[in-house]
């Protein structure tokens, strides 16, 4: 990436250009980037420099240099940095309080352009500044680091200085300045798109080595079928049922062209309400937007588009990716290109109000073709309000594994940080409870016993996470991580790494600690009025002898002190058989063992059996829409497992919008630079599933009621309409691709159940 950066910007230095000013802020020892000036916080303004700052107070210098791959001790390998850096990215100044950038330049007109962020993580830091240039301000919000912003201003000078100023709510960051003379502005625009591309990407040297699989085969377009009207505007518009992904190159059938856009829903309900775009020609400023349907009004309808990245067929794999339709991004206008096909997602909730009926409406599409000629596209809506108030189960549970920003508001340094961190949390709350989420896991750090047999522990981040639980009507048991390597180290003084793949057999202190440990956890749990917590020592236990024997005497511990145990690990692997007398709850990744076996163990022994479904959150891949709703919905009701919990609301390295730098891939959902949750298609699967299993509780628990009142006539016809669904879900431990229903046919057995408890409704309201 250097060498290219070089190339790129030395010439901008030649003396036979127009005038620009280059500046790479740092600090006196990293590198600076050739053809640039280097800007440190020393740099106080001078004439004879015709630069420099107006104060050098309250500034400094951070350096981080990415550019090799950094050994992973507690994996054992050798892994990619978060982010690779250059002299530009690599190095920066952060200011604290307001600071001007003073620039000397002949009179012209001119632009500037300003790389900000950091390359070191900062936890618990929100980077949120303005950079104003007289009185154009344009602000900037980074989260923590290892991601970078621009802002462009246009200048006209009559000769007087250029007075830049940052502007810190809590503080700022510059990596770079750019100022250049507008006649070269097409050369250097290009250069800095170029530039761009390594900054958000990756560098040439590694990019070289990546692979891209190729994308899915796509049936030929129905050129028969297009109207002379979709040819004219250069666009047709389609309609796919949302689970199928949509890439590029994917093209319509003769039956999905000029569909009016059906959806049925019940008060209080979500739904996707989809639509696919195929351009013929490349579109410019495209625009979607919703009218009011019947009572749900415009502006409560949620419009975004899905955004392709490139992502890892595996999580952790490495040189090899494919583009995915993931991101549901938020926007006022996007361009086409031509011969490309895009989705737009839009999420419409009834009202809990809402009154049954038929309601129509319209989703407007509008751009602008090739010679800048406004045309727009009115798409019908047909809504359906049901009369069906869905209820949820009790008896199961909807997780996930959390990496709460509270964490980091108990480490921010600054107001604003802190305020942004805990309304990052609030917002990622109601985000998990309108899909359904009602569970999430939790962290206990105690200290390891200290030598008066005391330990000490900070509940500052657990109090604050169970109080924003009980806001949201979480529910326990709560799954809490214990910090069993911290006791570890003390006996053994190293890490038993990941999978407890260096494990060695401890001293039977470190047990009867454990279980000490557990139980002051334990009373401080009774003590604060905390709700259940289900103890978990280790993640993923390894399978060798020693981790077997090892796992074994631990939950042997952490259970003698009267408590529940929870453990990621099959129960069909007869390597886990010595595990077995001293677990509660079994969390495995497949719907595996069957719901039989389930059922027996569960009325011999009590325990209950998890699910933690990797393979439908983006840890393998980004693209099993389809199985994420299967499993989550009907998959679930078939399984007779207590409790889904995947693996993770959202986790990052490095740029959250790049998934590939890092040792792995980012994923599930993303967020604003506001903290606002950006969700992905992954994630709009979940609650489809969450909402379709809502559907067969409420048929269920009337069909109950009905047979209670004497209607078993009724419930008799409603009870064959639930088993035909029930029968038609093949079982099996990993809903990903191979599913029994083509995409459509999800609707239709929602469908079939919702008309069932219609009928049932009507059946109840006629009966003498």
């Amino acid at each position: 990436m250097r060498d290219l950066m070089i190339f790129l910007f030395a010439c901008l230095s030649s003396v036979s250009w127009p005038a620009s000013f280059l500046f790479d802020a740092g600090p006196d020892s990293s590198a600076v980037m050739d053809g640039f000036t280097r800007l440190t916080p020393k740099d106080a303004y001078a004439p004879e420099k015709g630069y420099g700052w107006d104060s050098v107070k309250d500034m400094k210098a951070s350096a981080k240099a990415y550019k090799e791959p950094i050994a992973n001790k507690k994996r054992g390998q050798t892994e990619p940095p978060p982010i690779y850096t250059n002299p530009l990215t690599e190095d920066c100044i952060i200011g604290k309080t307001t600071r001007t950038f003073r620039l000397d330049l002949p009179a012209g007109e001119y632009n500037a352009y300003f790389l900000c962020g950091n390359s070191a993580y900062m936890e618990g830091q929100y980077f949120d500044f303005q950079v104003k240039i007289a009185e154009t301000a344009q602000r900037v919000r980074i989260e923590n680091g290892q991601q970078f912003r621009n802002t462009r201003f246009s200048i006209r000078t009559g000769g007087e200085p250029l007075n830049v100023v940052f502007e810190p709510r809590s503080k700022w960051v510059l990596n770079g300045i750019l100022v250049w003379d507008k006649v070269d502005d097409a050369r250097v625009s290009s250069m800095i798109k170029t530039m761009e591309e390594q900054v958000y990407s990756l560098p040439p040297e590694e990019w070289a080595q990546w692979k891209q699989d190729p994308l899915p085969r796509a049936a030929p377009m129905p050129e028969e079928a297009l109207a002379d009207e979709d040819r004219s505007r250069g666009f047709v518009i389609f309609r796919k049922p949302w689970p199928e992904c949509v890439y590029p190159n994917t093209t319509p059938y003769p039956h999905e062209l000029h569909q009016t856009l059906r959806i049925f829903v019940s008060p209080g309900e979500y739904e996707p309400l989809t639509f696919e775009v195929r351009a013929l020609r490349a579109l410019a400023n495209v625009r979607v937007a919703a009218e009011g349907i019947g009572p749900i009004s415009s502006g409560t309808i949620d419009v975004r588009h899905v955004r392709y990245m490139k992502a890892r067929p595996n999580y952790d794999e490495h040189y090899s990716w494919h583009i995915v339709p993931d991101v549901l991004e938020h926007f006022d206008a996007i361009d086409l290109p031509a011969d490309e096909t895009h989705r737009f997602w839009l999420t419409v909730r009834a009202p809990e109000d809402a009154a049954p009926g038929l309601y129509s409406g319209y989703v407007d599409f509008a751009c602008q073709d090739g010679h800048g000629k406004d045309i727009s596209v009115r798409i019908p809506v047909e809504l359906r309000i049901l009369d069906i108030q869905l209820r949820e189960d009790p008896d199961k549970i909807y997780g996930i594994y959390y990496d709460d920003p509270i964490d980091q508001w108990v480490n921010a340094q600054d107001a604003v940080s802190k305020e942004y961190f805990w309304r990052k949390s609030e917002m990622e709350h109601a985000d998990m409870a309108a899909h359904g989420i009602r569970n999430v896991t939790l962290d206990s750090w105690v200290a390891p016993e200290d030598k008066d047999g005391h330990f000490k522990a900070d509940w500052t981040a657990l109090d604050a996470k169970i109080q924003l639980a009980r806001k949201y009507d979480f529910r326990p048991p709560f799954v809490l991580n214990l910090s069993t390597e911290r006791v570890y180290k003390k006996y053994m003084n190293e890490e038993y790494g990941n999978h407890l793949a260096k494990v060695r057999m401890p001293p039977q202190a470190f047990f009867d600690e454990m279980t000490r440990l557990t139980a002051f956890v334990e009373s401080e749990r009774v003590q604060h009025g905390w709700p259940e917590f289900l103890y978990y020592p280790i993640d993923e236990p390894g399978q060798s002898d020693v981790a077997i024997q090892f796992m074994a005497k631990l939950l042997k511990a952490v259970r003698k002190a009267g408590v529940k145990t929870y453990v990621t690990a099959d129960p069909t692997n007869e390597n886990f058989e010595p595990l077995r007398p001293f677990v509660d709850v079994w969390c495995t990744q497949p719907f595996s063992p069957d719901r039989e076996t389930i059922m027996k163990d569960i009325q011999a022994r009590g325990v209950q059996y998890w699910c933690y479904p990797n393979h439908v959150s983006g840890e393998n891949d980004h693209t099993p829409v389809a199985g994420a709703r299967m499993t989550f919905g009907f998959g679930f009701w078939r399984s007779g497992f207590k409790a889904l919990i995947p693996w993770i609301y959202s986790a990052s390295d490095g740029d959250p919008f790049n998934y590939l730098d890092g040792p792995m891939m980012d994923f599930l959902n993303r967020h604003e630079d506001d903290g606002a949750p950006v969700p992905v298609a992954l994630w709009e699967a979940y609650r489809e599933g969450y909402d379709d299993y809502r559907y067969v509780y409420t048929l269920e628990s009337m069909i109950a009621e009905a047979r209670a009142a004497g209607g078993a006539e009724a419930a008799d016809q409603a009870e064959r309409e639930l088993r035909s669904a029930w029968n038609a879900v093949a079982v099996q431990e990993k809903y990903k691709y191979d599913l029994p229903w083509a995409p459509e046919e999800f609707d239709v057995y929602r469908w079939l159940i919702a008309r069932a408890i219609l009928r049932l409704q009507e059946s109840a309201s006629t009966d003498p």
